[in-house]
């Protein structure tokens, strides 16, 4: 293989422009195929192919309806009244996934998530406004001491005194001290039911982390397995702010849209959230390696002896060596975003006319290849490799509308 390698470089190359000093060639960047269209799979029947897209679709129901299970036992406890199923699908109290990524190898498919936990962030809010600050105030301190050292004793004689007179006088109907239980009982349950309240928090958010945790995925590997017949392997991505994946992005536009029709409102609601700070372009190493080394098998393993016995000869080496690594790393911060909705979203119920509005923030410009002249593949045959796009369609009361968002980065 690379014997014919060498060969159609040999003729179709001017090794003389190459090798030249004064022209200088840059590294073209390849996206992996599992970035370019969601599935990256080699099978030799072409017939199985068709069936990749229908079982990652439902694949992606199965993991989606994993991560918005509940327990209604715990929140209902929370809530006074009974939060309605369309409701519930329509609340952002929950965690957003975005498309899934499957490589596809003979043994195993290995799936790529990006998630944003909104739900663990809605509750350790709660937690901070409504109790913790709570029970740092020295009035609450003071009703906890009291309980403990006046009603708790008082209690306790009562169970005491009620024994007593049964065994003396069987006949004896103990009504008075039974009511005087009652109380209480009743006042020690009132004082104490924001720490009852704190302590369902604390399963809520457990329940959520359990729900990342091998020992509960094993379920979901189990019933993807009868899909695929292969062994599955997760690997989820957790997202800091919602606005680093595109499909995480419109969904939440999506959402609010059903619930209301107020397009200019939330386009400018959910873009402006999004933090773009000013990037500097980094100069990146624009040295080709020589064609006559790159093929040479004996000198594959000689740069990474090197890098190791840097690193572990001086850390300043090492440290420096891991930055320029990182400055080297495509795609990693934000530059732009935008969002655009359009279809049947006025506030009419007739809906005579559809909308069409769009709102942008940054720039949607592959910067290193337009402002510096890095050479970059293109996804998809049109796509440019620094955007991420995705398209959503939804419907309301009135008609259906379409929702388009778009997130770059450098």
């Amino acid at each position: 293989m690379l014997n014919i390698i060498k060969s159609k470089l040999k003729n179709t190359y001017k090794k003389k422009s190459l090798n030249s000093e004064n022209v200088i060639h840059l590294n073209k960047d390849f996206i992996p195929a599992v970035r370019n269209w969601k599935n990256s799979i080699y099978v030799y029947n072409k017939n199985s192919l068709s069936l990749i897209p229908v079982a990652s679709r439902l694949v992606m129901k199965l993991i989606k309806g994993y991560f918005n299970s509940y327990n209604l036992n715990i929140e209902s406890k929370l809530r006074k009244k009974r939060l309605r199923r369309r409701l519930r699908k329509l609340s952002t109290n929950k965690i957003f996934l975005g498309d899934g990524e499957f490589k596809h190898t003979n043994e195993k498919v290995n799936i790529t998530l990006y998630v944003y936990n909104r739900q663990k962030l809605n509750y350790l809010i709660e937690l901070r406004k409504r109790y913790l600050k709570l029970f740092k105030k020295p009035l609450f301190i003071r009703k906890l001491k009291l309980i403990k050292n006046v009603w708790l004793t008082i209690l306790k004689k009562q169970q005491k005194k009620s024994k007593i007179l049964t065994n003396v006088l069987p006949n004896y109907s103990s009504k008075v001290y039974s009511v005087q239980k009652l109380y209480y009982k009743n006042f020690i349950k009132k004082s104490l039911i924001s720490l009852k309240n704190y302590m369902y928090f604390k399963q809520l958010l457990y329940i959520n982390k359990v729900k990342f945790e091998n020992s509960y995925l094993q379920g979901l590997i189990d019933l993807i397995t009868k899909i695929y017949k292969k062994n599955i392997e997760f690997n989820i991505i957790n997202l800091k702010y919602f606005y680093f994946n595109s499909d995480i992005f419109t969904q939440q536009l999506v959402l609010k849209l059903r619930k209301k029709r107020k397009l200019s409102r939330f386009l400018k609601k959910i873009v402006t959230k999004a933090n773009i700070k000013n990037i500097k372009l980094i100069e990146r190493s624009k040295d080709l390696f020589d064609l006559s080394n790159l093929f040479d098998l004996n000198n594959l393993d000689t740069t990474n002896n090197l890098l190791n016995k840097l690193m572990q000869s001086n850390k300043k080496i090492s440290e420096s060596l891991k930055k320029v690594v990182l400055n080297d790393i495509k795609y990693k911060r934000v530059s732009g975003v935008r969002l655009q909705g359009a279809g049947r979203l006025s506030k009419r119920y007739t809906a005579s006319r559809s909308l069409h509005k769009f709102k942008y923030k940054g720039n949607l410009v592959n910067a290193y290849t337009s402002i510096k002249g890095y050479p970059s593949s293109v996804i998809r045959g049109n796509n440019r490799p620094n955007i991420q796009y995705t398209k959503l369609n939804s419907k309301t009361r009135i008609g259906s509308f379409g929702v388009k968002g778009w997130v770059s980065g450098t």
